[in-house]
């Protein structure tokens, strides 16, 4: 070959090459932008921000603004009525107050008794109702509404996983304001009916007046006491998250045989771990067994949230030690609610 002709080879093959390289990088790039998210600071708040959608907390009006992409709303009257349901580009307003939140894998149901493979998707469920906040301005009526996203991926989910979390935090709190207030306005309303009849007001517990952290762990501990009486057993490692007031707010209790004693979101499951599944989600562990109604033609698991705000140490532990007992106990894995 002549070198009149080598270089110009050579130096179209150099800017393939970069051409190419380029593309790679951009590409990359594009991927990494599709999965950055971002909390900002909003005026009376704070937003969530992703690709497809974002999530606005509004302190001052106590609501929640989801903006969607693509989405599913649905609203039904508490009184009785038709639903109503949008589907595609949304924008609700919703109120905090009773509020629930889920983020779940979506995972697709295995073949000939195989495990559930995961998509790489989440979905993000918010369900509100208005009824309490109805309640405590002494109104009847209200709405239930649910918006939905689904195919949201992994890591953007991961990510709201923690938002969500500060969320809770937030309503949690206006939830128990209230729940004090009413309570307040309740025991008013007594005290003048019994003085109106001439009857001696027996004193009730003042919510607003803290308990010392031995009050709160007793209450606690007779609680687990009483879900351990239930259950038949009492679990050899345990560890649980309480409020004010010493109620508990998640628990395990776990025993060596494989049986466990779970609490969270207000509902309680005592059983065995066969056929469950343990998955970290953000700073919780997800521990999602068969309840009374699991089946083989309905194989879907209960979940619980446990270990929130513990370390990332412990629930690890913990982890390996959940799925080292179900492993040990055999039988065929369930499926977890999708």
């Amino acid at each position: 070959m002549e070198m009149t002709g080598f270089f110009p080879l050579l130096w179209w093959t150099l800017g393939g090459v970069a051409v190419v390289g380029t593309a790679v990088y951009l590409f990359m790039e594009y991927q990494a932008y599709l999965l950055r998210t971002s909390v900002i600071s909003v005026p009376g708040g704070l937003r969530f921000v992703a690709q497809g959608f974002t999530v606005e907390s509004r302190h001052g009006s106590k609501e929640i603004i989801v903006v969607a992409r693509d989405g599913r709303h649905t609203r039904q009257p508490l009184a009785g009525g038709d639903e109503e349901v949008q589907t595609g580009s949304l924008s609700v307003t919703l109120p905090a107050v009773g509020m629930k939140i889920d983020v779940s894998r979506i995972s697709v149901k295995g073949q000939d008794g195989e495990a559930a493979t995961a998509t790489g998707f989440s979905r993000i469920t918010l369900v509100a109702t208005d009824e309490t906040m109805q309640k405590a301005l002494g109104r009847s009526g209200g709405d239930r509404s649910e918006v939905r996203l689904d195919r949201v991926p992994d890591p953007i989910a991961t990510d709201f996983q923690q938002f969500a979390n500060g969320l809770r935090a937030w309503i949690d709190k206006i939830e128990q304001q209230i729940a004090a207030q009413a309570e307040a306005q309740r025991q008013r309303e007594a005290e003048a009916a019994a003085a109106a009849a001439g009857l001696a007001v027996v004193p009730e517990e003042d919510p607003t007046v803290p308990l010392s952290e031995e009050e709160r762990e007793a209450r606690a501990g007779a609680q687990l006491e009483k879900w351990r009486k239930a259950a038949g057993f009492k679990g050899s490692s345990t560890e649980m998250s309480f409020d004010a007031r010493g109620k508990i707010v998640w628990l395990i209790d776990l025993d060596q045989t494989g049986r466990v004693i779970l609490h969270a979101g207000d509902r309680t499951f005592h059983g065995s771990l066969m056929g469950a599944a343990v998955v970290g989600i953000g700073s919780e562990v997800e521990v999602a067994v068969r309840d009374d109604y699991w089946s083989e033609d309905d194989p879907r698991l209960v979940a619980f949230r446990v270990l929130g705000g513990s370390t990332p140490e412990n629930r690890r532990a913990w982890k390996e030690r959940l799925d080292l007992l179900i492993q040990s106990l055999g039988g065929k894995s369930a499926q977890r609610p999708t």
